[in-house]
Parts: structure tokens; C-alpha cells; sequence
């Protein structure tokens, strides 16, 4: 084979690379409004992408070594991949109906709904992983049988592929989505898949006619004779487990980095894109790297081994760098300092216990294969222990520290099984217990998450308390007061504090209603909203919260809180309010939404955009009443008040109080202000006592009327030339792109 389709091999396994994270992200987001955008949905997400790849590496790897025709059966992956890719989004369409029928049948058992479309999403994903899954050991296998080197093509096959994927995190958390578009981001990736391929396939021809070189091939015993790993089969099984424990490890410290890290970089999409794409570059330079010594390597135990100490020894030390960095523009450097170098490390692990694993040339595709499953088996289950139950037991700093020990512990069991080494060569890496067990003893009772949130805290006043401040599954809960001043965070994001203008998210759409008997709010937040509803007689109220610990921190706002919480006509649920309305049969009066900021957030278009809008409407009651409360920002504010209007033709728009946020409010049909039932409310006196608890701006029907910015005849002249926001064009998920293209996205999807 010419030194040129060498480096064309190279060239489509990292094209291959940049389509299938581009499906990766965009399939996830597809998913987080189907299933909903709870840590469980997550984890169901990945852990289907996961076990496709494990299962794909293991089938094929143990098919490939017995075909010649290996270019062809990457060829046909290739085009198998883009056909199937293309057809995921449809079926998980058809999701939110399996989970609302069997929601029903099973007289509303949420667990069983939450089987059923987890079942029906997992199997959706399934067979385009196992796809993707199989290119790698069928690439390794064709390019060492060819050139008899395995360390350096496994090395810079797995490096550049990887490589490819970070390009593809780039390309959609950064460009594509924000301009054109999830679906047309996706066509991308089968274009890519396409490309690939077809030359993969052209390729192959080319060398079918190379009569020559096939000779050789089939006539050299050694090409299929040729041993790899220098250990025996006792070693090599143990190397398996190493690197089911070491993907573990792995995947477990990308769960807690992408919640620390937040606190640094923001909840932007552009952070988590940011925050992976660090991490797969790491993995993709380490085994790049690599590929100049890796088929050098004497006694390749000992170098895996001492990389596991490192891994561990740097984790450590990494819990004393984090509060560190919370300073301005340094904090922005943290997924480099704290991400960068141990993934470069796992990236330089793979090639190696790959090399001490493959048995000889002849098995490259099954040992590739088994040992990349046995990886992502651990991958699998390092997300799910450490997101479900260690983050919510331990905390992160407590995690990670239970994670070294994994490491330094793999580390010195590889080191130990290393044959030819003398007891006191073994000995000497002993010594790093101890220093492990001092460094980790700063932190079995402190968390650098929840200091550096404390040391926040503490910067806005002398005069501070802080309530409640944990992580938890679903995220780190903090409840403090600074300043006389009680707010709410999450994840060190602020989400809201005690103003009249929750309060008015419950009283204006009630006023409005006609006779409200049912009310639904979306994002419980300091619990404001459902205290003000709570005060109308006869109206039963159902809270829908995402974290559930901020249930906990009710009683920290509010004095009367357990009094409400025992109220029997509120029924306070969690989980994600856009799924709840895809299982949910009930019509409500009045739904009110008050999305966590900021309106650019990851995840906070899913209740910005028209298809969310439309759901609302579909669970009203014909004269129902929609609130939406955000704050203003710009022409995005006017994208948002036409996605609502394209919905709801009867709109009105009201200020804040104080002008910085709006109220939008929609109905089926026209709405009446009533200007006798509003002033008929005002002489409530409860309702005048909860107004006018933290200020007295709005403790009348007139300074309520006063609010109104913009009537239903209004609203499509102050709307004209701005965008509608839908699921497959999230805008506001994706500001940079917005501020700096949304001329031509205006005059490319104007509607």
C-alpha cells in the first residue's frame, strides 16, 4: 500500500470522528426534550451511546481478523452510520407518544413511563453506536496487517479519530446549531459519513487491483504470526479489568469536572462545549503522542502502571489547585489546567494497555475490540455511580479522592504484576501511599465546590449567612442571605432572590383567568410563586421543580413555609416541567413558567422555544391563561415575544415593576382585562399584605394597570423582522452566533 493511502486511512477515521460527535451532541439534545433533562435522562442518554460502542468494538473486533476485505467493511460502516444517523431524530419523535400511552395505561406510575421511553430512546441509539463502535478495530486491523506495526498506527488511529470528535464538539457547540440549525447540523454528519465512505470504498477498489501487493499480504506468514504483547494470557486478562477500572476513573472525573466547572466558566453551551472539547483533545493528543514510543516500549506494565500512580497523585493535587483559580480570566483557563493533563494521560493509557493486551497480529481486530469494550463498559459505569449516587453521598472533592485510590491502586497492581522486576523495584512505588493519604486528609471534611461558592458568599458582605449549601445529584443547592438580601443559587449560578415580580407571576395570569381552578408552575425556584397562588381559595396547584433540594430550602425564604407544604391541594413534584407536560392528560386555568437564567443557559431554550409554547397551549383550558416571565435582553426579548405570539394570538406584554423584565401573558382566546375584577381583587386583603411584603410599588389595581407595555394589537408591529425560536433553531442558546450573524439569519429563516 502506497505511503499516501496510509495517510488517507488517517485522514477519514478523523473525519469519521467529527460526524460521530456531531451526532453525539445533537442527538443528546434531541433527546433532553423527550425524555427530559434530569441527570437520570442524561445518564440513559450516554449510557446507550456507551454500551453501542462497547457492543460494536466487540462484534466486529471479533469478526474483522478472519476478512480480507477490511477497506470495504469500513466503507459500508460508514454509509450504514449516515443512513441510520439520519433516521434517529424520526423515531425519537415518536417517543413522547410511547411514554404518554404507557403513562396512561399504567394509571400514571411515572417510574414505569420513565422505563418505557428510556427503553425506547436506548435502543434508538443503540444501533448507530454499535455501528460507530466497529470502525476502530476494523481500521487497526487493516492497517497492521498491512505494515506489521501496531503501536503507531492503534496510536495515531485512536488519536486522530479523537481528534476529529473534538472538531466535531467545536463545530456544533460553537457554529453550526447557532446558524443553521440542529437538522441541518445534522445532514453535515451524514455528508461527512458519506464522503468517507465512498473513498473508503474507492480505496479498497484501488488496492483489490494491486495484485501485487496482495500477494505479498496473503503469502507472508509472518503478517498473521507476528506476536505483540510480551506477557502471558494470565497478564493479559488482568489488563482487561485494569481498563474497565481505568474508563471508570475516567469518565467519572468528566462527570465532576462539568459540574466544578460551571462555577468557572458559566452554564453556557459554549462551556460545556468548551469543557469536552479540552477533554477529548487531551485524550487525542496523549495517544498521538505516543505513537513515537510506544513500539519502543521494553516492559509497557510499568509505564501503565506509573501513569494510573500519576493520574491519581495529579487528582489529588487538583483538589488544592480548584479554589485557586476562581479569579477573573484565570478561572477561564481551568478545564486547560485541571482537565488537560490528566486526559492526556488516559489518551496515552489506551495504546499501551492495548499493546500489552493484543496477542499476536492474526487477533488485532477481536483484542482491539474486546479491550475498547471492556473501557467503555467502565466508561458506563463511572457516569452512572458517580452522577447518581457518589457526587449526592461523598461530594465531589470526597469522590475524587475515592477515585485516586482507584488509580493508585490499579497503578501499584501493575507495577506488582510486572514479571521481571526485583521485590524492592516493586517497593520503592509503595511510598506513594502515604503521600496520597496526607495529601487527601485537607479534604475529608470540606468540599472545594462548595468553598469556593462559601468564599463567594463571603465577598458580598460581612454581614452573610448561608443556609444550605450541598450538592446533590441533580446539582449543588445554596441558600444564603447577604446584605439583608435572600437568594437562591444553583451550581454557583444566582437564580432568583425575594422580589414582588415572582409574587405578580402568580397573581397577574390569576386576575386575568376566568374563574382558575387549576394552576401549574413550572421552576418552583424560592418558592415565591406557589405562596402568592396559594392565597386564592378553591385552586389547586401542581409545582413541577427540576432540583428537588430546592424543595428543602423553602423554609429558609419563607416563615409560613412548612404550613404550605402541608397544604393538600399543592402537589409538589420533580422533575423536568417540559416532560411532565408530554405525560401529563390535565388542562390547567393558568400555567406560569419562570425559566432559570440565564436566558442563554444550556437547556433553558427547551422552554423558550415554539414547539414548549405549543405544548402549553395544548394543556389549557380553552380560556386558559399562559405566564412567561424573563428578563429583557435585546432583540433576543423580541424573538421570544414572536415565538409566544406565533402560539398565542392573544397577547399582552407587561414590565416589571422596575423595568428590566417582562410578563408575557397568552391565551386560546381573547383576553379580558378587566379592569372592576382586578380592583375587585385589590380589596383583598391578603392579597394587598403578600404584595406589598418587600415593597408597596404594586399594592394597587392601578399601579398593576400601569404595567401594561403592549396590547394584542401591538405586539406584531414591536415583533416585526425578529425570529422564532424552535428546537431545531435554539437562537438563544447560542448568543455569539447570534449577535454576530443574526442579520443574515434574519433574511435566511425570517417567518
Amino acid at each position: 500500500m502506497a505511503k499516501v493511502e496510509n495517510k488517507a486511512i488517517f485522514t477519514l477515521f478523523f473525519a469519521s470522528g467529527i460526524s460521530g460527535l456531531v451526532y453525539e451532541v445533537i442527538w443528546f439534545r434531541i433527546l433532553s426534550r423527550v425524555i427530559g433533562v434530569t441527570t437520570y435522562a442524561t445518564a440513559t442518554t450516554l449510557a446507550a451511546f456507551m454500551a453501542g460502542l462497547a457492543l460494536g468494538s466487540y462484534a466486529l473486533g471479533k469478526l474483522v481478523d478472519k476478512r480480507k476485505d477490511l477497506l470495504k467493511i469500513f466503507a459500508l460502516l460508514q454509509l450504514l452510520v449516515a443512513a441510520v444517523a439520519i433516521t434517529v431524530p424520526v423515531f425519537l419523535k415518536i417517543v413522547p407518544d410511547i411514554s404518554r400511552y404507557i403513562y396512561q395505561i399504567s394509571n400514571q406510575n411515572n417510574t414505569v413511563a420513565a422505563i418505557a421511553r428510556a427503553s425506547v430512546a436506548f435502543i434508538t441509539l443503540l444501533l448507530p453506536a454499535t455501528i460507530m463502535g466497529g470502525t476502530l478495530p476494523v481500521l487497526v486491523s487493516y492497517l497492521v496487517k498491512k505494515k506489521r506495526v501496531f503501536g503507531r498506527n492503534l496510536s495515531l488511529l485512536y488519536g486522530l479519530n479523537t481528534l476529529g470528535a473534538t472538531l466535531g464538539v467545536v463545530l456544533t457547540g460553537f457554529i453550526t446549531i447557532g446558524i443553521i440549525g440542529e437538522w441541518n447540523s445534522l445532514l453535515i454528519g451524514v455528508l461527512i459519513n458519506c464522503i468517507v465512505g465512498i473513498k473508503a470504498f474507492s480505496l479498497y477498489k484501488k488496492e483489490a487491483g494491486d495484485t501485487e501487493d496482495n500477494k505479498i499480504t496473503e503469502n507472508n506468514p509472518c503478517v498473521s504470526d507476528t506476536l505483540i504483547s510480551p506477557y502471558p494470557e494470565r497478564v493479559q486478562k488482568a489488563i482487561l479489568i485494569s481498563m474497565l477500572i481505568s474508563g471508570f476513573t475516567a469518565l467519572s472525573y468528566e462527570v465532576i469536572w462539568t459540574r466544578q466547572l460551571i462555577l468557572f466558566l458559566g452554564p453556557s453551551i459554549y462551556a460545556f462545549s468548551a469543557m469536552l472539547a479540552v477533554f477529548l483533545m487531551g485524550v487525542s493528543l496523549g495517544s498521538i503522542y505516543m505513537a513515537k514510543f510506544i513500539d519502543k516500549l521494553k516492559m509497557p506494565l510499568v509505564v501503565f502502571g506509573f501513569l494510573e500512580l500519576l493520574i491519581g497523585m495529579l487528582s489529588i493535587l487538583n483538589l488544592y489547585v480548584f479554589p485557586l483559580l476562581d479569579y477573573p480570566y484565570l478561572n477561564k483557563l481551568s478545564p486547560i489546567i485541571l482537565v488537560f493533563p490528566i486526559t492526556f494521560i488516559f489518551g496515552m493509557i489506551f495504546t499501551i494497555a492495548s499493546l500489552c493486551y493484543t496477542k499476536s497480529i492474526s487477533k488485532v481486530g477481536f483484542s482491539v475490540g474486546t479491550l475498547y469494550s471492556y473501557n467503555t463498559i467502565g466508561n458506563i459505569g463511572g457516569s452512572i455511580l458517580t452522577g447518581f449516587v457518589f457526587i449526592g453521598l461523598l461530594g465531589s472533592g470526597r469522590t475524587i479522592i475515592l477515585l485516586s485510590v482507584l488509580n493508585i491502586i490499579l497503578g501499584l497492581f501493575l507495577l506488582w504484576v510486572e514479571a521481571g522486576r526485583k521485590i524492592s523495584f516493586r517497593l520503592r512505588y509503595l511510598s506513594i501511599i502515604p503521600a496520597a493519604i496526607f495529601l487527601s486528609f485537607g479534604f475529608t471534611s470540606k468540599d472545594p465546590v462548595l468553598e469556593v461558592i462559601a468564599k463567594r458568599i463571603s465577598k458580598r458582605g460581612s454581614d452573610y449567612k448561608i443556609f444550605y449549601n450541598r450538592e446533590s445529584t441533580e446539582g449543588t443547592v445554596t441558600s444564603y442571605m447577604a446584605n439583608n438580601i435572600k437568594e437562591l443559587w444553583i451550581n454557583g449560578v444566582g437564580m432568583t432572590y425575594l422580589l414582588t415580580e415572582t409574587k405578580l407571576i402568580a397573581h397577574l395570569p390569576i386576575m386575568l383567568a376566568k374563574d382558575p381552578k387549576k394552576f401549574l408552575v413550572i421552576c418552583f425556584g424560592m418558592g415565591t410563586t406557589v405562596r402568592s397562588a396559594a392565597l386564592y381559595d378553591n385552586l389547586n396547584i401542581t409545582s413541577v421543580e427540576l432540583v428537588p433540594k430546592v424543595y428543602e430550602c423553602f423554609k429558609y425564604y419563607h416563615s409560613d413555609a412548612e404550613k404550605i407544604l402541608a397544604k393538600k391541594n399543592i402537589n409538589f413534584l420533580t422533575g423536568d416541567g417540559r416532560n411532565f407536560l408530554i405525560l401529563s392528560p390535565e388542562k390547567y386555568d393558568v400555567i406560569t413558567v419562570d425559566p432559570s437564567p440565564p436566558i442563554y443557559s444550556a437547556g433553558a431554550v427547551n422552554l423558550y422555544s415554539k414547539d414548549f409554547f405549543i405544548l402549553c397551549k395544548q394543556h389549557l383550558t380553552p380560556n386558559g391563561i399562559m405566564c412567561l416571565f424573563f428578563p429583557w435582553r435585546g432583540d433576543t426579548s423580541k424573538d421570544i415575544f414572536k415565538t409566544f405570539y406565533s402560539v398565542f394570538p392573544h397577547t399582552t406584554i407587561w414590565s416589571t415593576i422596575y423595568p428590566w423584565g417582562f410578563f408575557v401573558i397568552g391565551s386560546p382566546s381573547p383576553i379580558n382585562i378587566d379592569k372592576a375584577k382586578i380592583e375587585q381583587a385589590f380589596k383583598d386583603q391578603k392579597i394587598i399584605d403578600d404584595l406589598s411584603e418587600y415593597n408597596k410599588d404594586c399594592v394597587s389595581s392601578s399601579q398593576l394597570l400601569k404595567l401594561l407595555s403592549w396590547k394584542e394589537e401591538d405586539i406584531k408591529n414591536i415583533t416585526s423582522g425578529a425570529l422564532v425560536i424552535t428546537d431545531n433553531f435554539p437562537y438563544t442558546e447560542f448568543p455569539l452566533q447570534y449577535n454576530l450573524l443574526h442579520k443574515i439569519q434574519r433574511a435566511l429563516y425570517q417567518r
